[in-house]
């Protein structure tokens, strides 16, 4: 009886064994034969979408966020498993070979792997970039040449208006000097033809 104890014992200590190494095996095979490598660099902010190729056998595919299963969908059995980190990854069951990121931050870098079709990404998360001369957006552009052809108008109108102001001064001026010095030639003459008169009254009066 002992020995058939011990023979069962060394039975299921090799079954588990066997399991054990096929397991590790399988594991270490699914991971050796990526048949894809991506590196991948996004900013922070941005949506990120992730396509799987399709293969002949998509029957069961699966998404992995390092090592953990995120995404496990049976077409057979029309069954569909998710455990998401974050509700702003997203995968659509009617299109399980796509994958999305929404409003992506620095805790979804990593390594994101689709299978059967095998494909890893290896996702790098920076900050904003900051915006060079030759990518500044449009608008920005014709903002400011507006603002510098708006300058220029009111520069040349505020100059045009002070020389016109300018001239009609002057001409005011030497207008108003004219009358100055014809002012007194006229009193000149008032004066001599009052002399005159007097003169004459004193002449003609005596006879």
């Amino acid at each position: 009886m002992e020995v058939f104890q011990t023979r069962t014992l060394h039975l299921n200590l090799c079954v588990i064994i066997t399991l054990l190494t096929n397991a590790d095996y399988s594991k270490s095979n699914q991971e050796q034969r990526i048949q894809q490598h991506i590196n991948k660099t996004v900013f922070v902010g941005e949506t990120v979408t992730l396509h799987c190729n399709k293969t002949p056998v998509d029957e069961h595919l699966i998404w992995k966020m390092n090592k953990s299963v995120i995404f496990s969908h049976d077409s057979y059995s029309n069954r569909t498993k998710t455990n998401f980190s974050s509700n702003r990854i997203h995968i659509n069951p009617a299109v399980p070979r796509e994958l999305k990121i929404h409003q992506i931050q620095a805790s979804d870098a990593g390594n994101y792997t689709c299978y059967p079709a095998a494909i890893r990404w290896t996702l790098t998360i920076t900050e904003n970039r900051q915006a060079s001369p030759k990518q500044m957006p449009l608008y920005i552009i014709i903002i400011s040449c507006s603002g510098v052809i708006m300058v220029l108008m009111i520069i040349t109108i505020s100059f045009y208006i002070h020389r016109k102001w300018k001239i009609s001064n002057d001409s005011s001026h030497r207008k108003t000097g004219q009358d100055f010095s014809q002012a007194p030639a006229g009193g000149r003459i008032q004066t001599q033809n009052s002399q005159y008169f007097e003169r004459y009254n004193s002449v003609y009066g005596q006879i």
